[in-house]
């Protein structure tokens, strides 16, 4: 009687165990399934990129009989992926610059000074959020129009920058809200400066932060499409994503497969290249941002 007891009271334990372990394995197997499914088109393509089009089509799951490293140059000067290269790592850089600027001192002003309207402001931003971002590209077309900057780069760092400020501003707000009031009237009573404490004391402070939202905002710059489709129409003024959509076209009639792929891995690399530095900090900063929110 007593043994019977014994195990059914260990019973339940030993089904907790079996199905923790069991639910264990369904978690790895998933994540090893998206793992390869994220992981075996890019080696594909970057595979493809050495071939030639005739190899592409004959054995397209082998590897190059003799690497055509050839595509990249075609890629480059052929196609203009250097051109286009250029435009968005200029138009990157400046609406970055823009934004971070403008978010951050947005976002400090409203986290740490008291004035009438603060949270008018505040929450003027945040609706913004709310609306979908569609809705806001006819009236943006017609007042970049009138300013007459539709169709150059300055139209589309403007809209870049009013697009991502919301967000930007709310991130980092809840950075600057939590650092200690202690640090500023110390650095004031010192002889800093309202400019120099934002500069030198909170900036360096919240640089986990800074840093993640700079990274979602150059991800969502760098790879904007729509946008550019809708107001660039100069070829030599193509931003990456918008002149690699143009590839295939291209590709298709001069049938030079091998420098359509090569420019797919060009676009790839900075945005694999920042995320392979930068991605232990944007993980660090987003666990900071959630517990600080």
């Amino acid at each position: 009687m007593g043994i019977q007891l014994a195990g059914s009271k260990n019973r339940p334990r030993t089904w907790q165990n079996l199905l923790g372990k069991v639910a264990w394995v369904i978690v790895q197997v998933f994540l090893w399934v998206f793992f390869i499914s994220v992981v075996f088109p890019m080696i594909w393509t970057l595979i493809t990129s050495l071939k030639t089009s005739r190899e592409l089509f004959a054995s397209p799951w082998a590897l190059p009989k003799v690497p055509q490293w050839d595509n990249y140059v075609r890629a480059w000067n052929k196609i203009h992926v250097g051109t286009y290269l250029f435009n968005s790592v200029k138009v990157t850089a400046l609406s970055l610059f823009f934004i971070m600027a403008l978010g951050s001192m947005l976002a400090y002003a409203l986290a740490r000074f008291d004035f009438p309207g603060n949270k008018v402001i505040y929450f003027y931003f945040i609706s913004a959020m709310m609306i979908p971002g569609w809705l806001g590209y006819i009236p943006a077309w017609f007042l970049l129009r009138d300013m007459g900057i539709l169709g150059t780069h300055l139209g589309l760092i403007v809209m870049y920058t009013a697009r991502s400020l919301p967000f930007t501003m709310f991130f980092l707000y809840a950075f600057f809200k939590t650092l200690p009031k202690e640090l500023e009237e110390s650095a004031i009573i010192d002889g800093a400066s309202l400019i120099g404490v934002y500069w030198r004391i909170m900036m360096p402070l919240a640089k986990s932060g800074l840093l993640t939202i700079a990274i979602f905002n150059f991800l969502g710059v760098w790879n904007e499409y729509f946008w550019a489709l809708v107001t660039i129409s100069e070829d030599k003024l193509k931003t990456l994503p918008l002149g690699m959509a143009n590839l295939y076209e291209i590709a298709h009639y001069a049938t030079d497969w091998g420098a359509m792929f090569a420019g797919f891995i060009i676009m790839l690399l900075p945005t694999f290249t920042v995320y392979a530095i930068f991605q232990n900090r944007l993980t660090q900063g987003i666990t900071v941002g959630a517990l600080k929110g």
